[in-house]
């Protein structure tokens, strides 16, 4: 048996997060993670060109991930498109100029108009809500309306564009996600949005692994798998049942965070209460699956400067180029320029036979090729990475829903993406800040009655 102050379950950007914190608080902090390595969807690999994520992609501007960045000293670039594409019909069209866009596929008049009026409305409703990339206040009017509902009258061709281009920017389908964050995950990206995205050089899991070196020796148990958290109420405690690299193995704290997908709370905790249930069941967490192409764009200027580009009808949703233009940071051997292409599967979920099946590979990169004619014969290398848990959806139910969310449950406390008013790694952290301060509140509580 280990005893400690608080057991953090979970070793992905909210779990470490959470220790980071409390780092200097006094408190005995262990983290377990079930994987050999912290980060969870924030899982960096390296291929030609340097690191490639495979899952979160991106820090935004303004947010506790820029914050943690900047403090763990991790090098950064920004995110500057100059394209918006588009592949449907067995042609693929990319431009600085929706109208140019448009015109550049094979669609019918009808379809043409409505379309481009549809991306028109879109940029022109982001630059309305935004500043400097950050969302406005005011933006929040939007949190209870689907994206559904602006496309539902649109010709098939030009709904079925659409609902691609928000699934891959997104992992949300269009009747899942809230207008208002459609604005950051899909129409910046046709704004050309250049003051809101940075890459980290080192890979997005290179925050997880910086803010985990800086806590104390022995803080964080890799490759242990939480199997159940089981309050002892004589002790005013909870039982957390693991199995280690040796075994199995057991420990003991008066405070648990719960730092997993919202979905596995429930088969890991006795006895939630069913307020806290039913709030979890709002708290979806979709798969999803990733390939990274790493190719020599060297002598093809227009594949090097793609950034984002819808796939209709592909086995992924979309390509996105996170450092478009001329970059000597990607420079590969006998000078050759390398490009990261992130091919992102969100309406595809959890494909494990994708990532084993050679088959099924070669198809998703045959596919790929076929949106990218160009590049064949320069590919360097591809990744696949599959998903049973990604980024929590941002939809209206679960905005209303936060709240509960965030209720702690007597000293379970719960933080992640899917507890967070956004998503994604920079809402993991603001989560973690949050459950950090609870801890050192009840802390302080208790040592006052104790006084």
């Amino acid at each position: 048996m280990s005893n400690h102050d608080v057991i953090v379950v979970g070793g992905g950007p909210a779990g470490v997060g959470t220790a980071y914190e409390l780092r200097d608080s006094g408190l005995d902090v262990v983290v377990l993670e079930a994987a050999p390595a912290v980060g969870g969807r924030t899982l960096s690999v390296d291929l030609p060109g340097g690191k490639a994520n495979t899952g979160a992609l991106f820090l935004y501007r303004g947010t506790r991930s820029e914050e943690v960045a900047a403090e763990l000293g991790l090098s950064t670039v920004p995110f500057l498109p100059t394209t918006y594409g588009i592949s449907e019909g067995g042609r693929t069209s990319v431009s600085s100029d929706l109208q140019d866009l448009v015109d550049g596929l094979h669609l019918a008049d009808d379809e043409r108009a409505a379309l481009l009026g549809t991306l028109q409305d879109a940029v022109a409703e982001y630059r309305g809500y935004t500043a400097g990339g950050q969302l406005s206040r005011s933006s929040t009017s939007l949190a209870a309306e689907t994206v559904a509902q602006r496309f539902a009258t649109l010709p098939e061709r030009a709904r079925r564009i659409l609902e691609t281009a928000v699934q891959g920017g997104s992992v949300g389908r269009t009747d899942t996600l809230s207008a208002q964050y459609a604005l950051r995950y899909f129409a910046s990206y046709p704004a050309l949005e250049r003051e809101n995205r940075l890459l980290a050089l080192e890979g997005q899991q290179a925050l997880s692994l910086g803010m985990a070196a800086r806590l104390p020796e022995g803080s964080v148990h890799l490759s242990t798998a939480v199997e159940r958290v089981v309050p002892d109420e004589a002790s005013e405690t909870y039982l957390v049942t693991a199995t280690g690299p040796d075994g199995p193995v057991d420990f003991r704290a008066p405070q648990v965070v719960l730092a997993v997908p919202a979905p596995l709370v429930d088969t890991l905790v006795a006895g939630l209460p069913e307020w806290k249930r039913t709030a979890l069941a709002v708290a979806e967490t979709p798969g999803s699956t990733v390939m990274i192409v790493a190719a020599d764009v060297t002598g093809v200027e227009e594949h090097r400067d793609w950034s984002f580009v819808t796939t209709v009808g592909a086995a992924f949703d979309c390509i996105i180029n996170p450092a478009p233009g001329p970059q000597d940071f990607r420079d590969g051997p006998e000078g050759e320029e390398i490009v990261h292409y992130m091919c992102y599967g969100n309406s595809a979920g959890h494909r494990p036979d994708v990532v084993e099946d050679p088959a099924l590979r070669e198809a998703w990169l045959e596919d790929f090729l076929t949106v990218a004619p160009g590049l064949r014969g320069r590919i360097r290398a591809v990744h696949l990475q599959t998903w049973e848990h990604c980024f929590a959806l941002l939809s209206p139910q679960r905005a209303a829903a936060v709240p509960e969310l965030r209720r702690e449950v007597g000293g379970l406390h719960f933080a992640g993406d899917w507890t967070s008013e956004t998503a994604g790694t920079h809402g993991a952290l603001v989560e973690a800040g949050r459950v950090a301060a609870e801890i050192r509140a009840r802390r302080i509580a208790t040592a006052t009655i104790t006084g």
